[in-house]
């Protein structure tokens, strides 16, 4: 028995070599096997422990992007408030002048002066409470490219004697 015994021994050891020569690279330094397994887990676990660390969106805001356009205009307090549509002066050529038309459901006037006193008249102010335009509303002039100069201006200058001060020129084509 004592044979046998010295044979498994040896055998044991030879198993050894080959196991540590299989380990080993072809430049006689040992090589470690990589266990990938722990560092997959290690990255879930950091994956999950950011998810649940962040805060996705919690201090998103809607920010005004226009810059005010003069010293007194300031955003609005609410950043969902709609902008005022602007009541719209179509001026377009007509025979030997121009013909006026108003949005907003308002009656079309005869001429300036005509404009000038339906303008009053829908003025928001302690003098007519059921005006429908505040002094500030905006009213945008869409002339014509063919409308006669003269009455664009007329058409203008009854606007600024009626009252508002918000008037832009510019067609809505």
């Amino acid at each position: 028995m004592p044979r046998m015994e010295r044979l498994v021994a040896r055998m044991e050891r030879l198993v050894a070599r080959e196991q540590r020569e299989l380990l080993r690279n072809g430049q006689g330094r040992a090589r470690l096997p990589l266990m990938i397994t722990p560092m997959i887990d290690v990255v879930f676990l950091l994956l999950i422990y950011f998810f649940l660390t962040v805060q996705f969106g919690a201090e998103e805001v809607n920010l005004r992007t226009e810059s005010p356009v003069s010293e007194k205009a300031t955003a609005s307090a609410d950043p969902y408030a709609l902008e005022i549509e602007p009541l719209v002066i179509r001026i377009i050529r007509a025979g030997d002048g121009a013909s006026i038309t108003l949005s907003s459901g308002l009656r079309a006037p005869n001429n300036t002066a005509d404009l000038e006193q339906i303008l009053r008249d829908s003025m928001l102010d302690a003098s007519h409470p059921q005006g429908l335009f505040a002094a500030d509303h905006p009213i945008r002039l869409a002339p014509a490219r063919d409308a006669p100069w003269n009455e664009v201006v007329a058409v203008f200058n009854a606007v600024m004697s009626a009252g508002y001060r918000s008037v832009a020129f510019g067609g809505l084509e």
